[in-house]
């Protein structure tokens, strides 16, 4: 099955009509999660799918499945896929990229007439980029998602209120969507990088080796409200100084001491917030990441002294709310074995690195093993209508998915066993 190859031309008729749907005018699309386009989107998927002769499923997470029963009565199903919502004008590669990719190597199994040990399924998991909840379609197969997470969802609960309403998704049914762990083969994802390592090492292929994990923080510097005018610099206790200095300590304590890691101050709110009061409040929305658990917990802790030192050193109070912890992920040495050889027999090079963004893989290896499969990003951009992926390194990766899915499937092994029954 090493000759087996995706149809380019079909892929790109795919990616292209997908990126009308939703599109903003400057080589973007803004597809929140079930949203009107997004729901379109998903509309224009089924059709696909009925075009490809494949199962339809739909779950009661909403997730979106074509599935072929490949394998044998009973036989586990190996996962392919990504997501179609995007962030609110984002790029049109991230996600969509990995869906139809996915879809295409169940047609071109299905034309080749091949067997495997399992089936497959070509997924499009529900509020990946967190619009709603954030890796929601795929933790709710997974069964990790919980009724705590959707009392306080990260977009407010009148947007998931009415999200779940405009698909007719309950909560209940997010809540009832996991599958059995012993169904699932494993999932292999496709995703553009979203970042530069790829095009600097001058590589095809990346093999994920871990997603990274993540915390966050709202951190709020406390002083006191004064005349901006009248109270001389000297006196003041200003929340701002408080939170300026943290931002620029944070920085500087990744960039000497967690190479590889970063974090991020994603926000500040002023209180009282006008030009003439010096800032009573600032409260920082801090969020940082790393490849490994020893290494998060030591960044944790070095920004929350860089915190307190800030805060002391203006004299001011400090808040420290924990708003959330995810350990970072490995993808299974199985699944990165199948992408490394499969990258080889493609003749592609290929470079192990970590991800440094969240995707569903990340929920689906608490389940079942899981990989990735990175192609690059030009100039790093993704979450941007500048996003981009050369379109033959598009078809390299979807190449590079449907070789990985027939090793992880173990038509290979599979392959051999006839060859032994045929020569006796």
């Amino acid at each position: 099955m090493n000759s087996l190859r995706i149809n380019p031309g079909r892929l790109r008729a795919d990616f292209d009509a997908l990126a009308e749907i939703g599109a903003t005018g400057d080589g973007g699309v803004h597809r929140p999660a079930l949203g009107e386009a997004h729901l379109a989107a998903r509309a224009w998927l089924r059709e696909r799918i009925a075009a490809a002769g494949l199962e339809l499923r739909v779950d009661a997470a909403g997730n979106h499945s074509a599935f072929l029963a490949c394998g044998p009565a009973g036989a586990p199903t190996l996962l392919l896929g990504s997501h179609l919502d995007s962030v609110p004008h984002g790029g049109r590669f991230d996600g969509a990229l990995g869906v139809l990719a996915a879809l295409e190597v169940l047609r071109v199994v299905q034309e080749a007439h091949v067997s495997l040990p399992v089936h497959l399924e070509a997924v499009d998991f529900t509020d990946e980029e967190g619009t709603l909840v954030g890796e929601l379609g795929s933790a709710a197969l997974a069964g990790t998602l919980t009724a705590e997470v959707l009392r306080s969802p990260r977009g407010g609960r009148a947007a998931l209120e009415a999200g779940l309403a405009r698909a007719g998704l309950t909560e209940a049914g997010l809540l009832a969507a996991r599958r059995e762990p012993a169904a699932l083969a494993g999932y292999l994802e496709l995703h553009i990088e979203q970042g530069p390592r790829l095009v600097q090492a001058q590589a095809t292929i990346g093999v994920v080796t871990t997603i990274v994990g993540l915390c966050s923080y709202r951190l709020t510097f406390a002083g006191q409200a004064g005349h901006a005018g009248t109270t001389p610099m000297a006196d003041r206790r200003d929340a701002a100084l408080g939170a300026s200095a943290f931002t620029l300590a944070a920085r500087q304590v990744v960039l000497e001491d967690f190479p590889g890691c970063v974090a991020n101050v994603g926000e500040m709110r002023f209180a009282p917030g006008a030009f003439n009061i010096v800032p009573a409040q600032v409260a920082v929305a801090l969020e940082f990441r790393a490849p490994e658990v020893e290494t998060l917990d030591r960044l944790e802790a070095a920004l929350l002294d860089r915190a307190r030192a800030a805060a002391g050193q203006f004299g001011l109070g400090l808040e420290v709310v924990p708003l959330g912890k995810t350990d970072p992920t490995p993808m299974s040495e199985a699944a990165q074995r199948a992408v490394a050889e499969a990258a080889g027999a493609l003749g592609l090079t290929h470079v192990a690195l970590a991800s440094g963004a969240v995707h569903d893989a990340q929920a689906l290896a608490a389940v079942c093993p899981a990989g990735m499969v990175f192609v690059p990003s030009v100039g790093g951009a993704s979450h941007t209508p500048r996003e981009f992926t050369p379109w033959a390194d598009c078809v390299n990766g979807a190449n590079v998915l449907l070789q990985a899915a027939l090793r992880r499937g173990g038509k290979e092994e599979t392959r051999k066993r006839g060859d032994e029954e045929t020569r006796r």
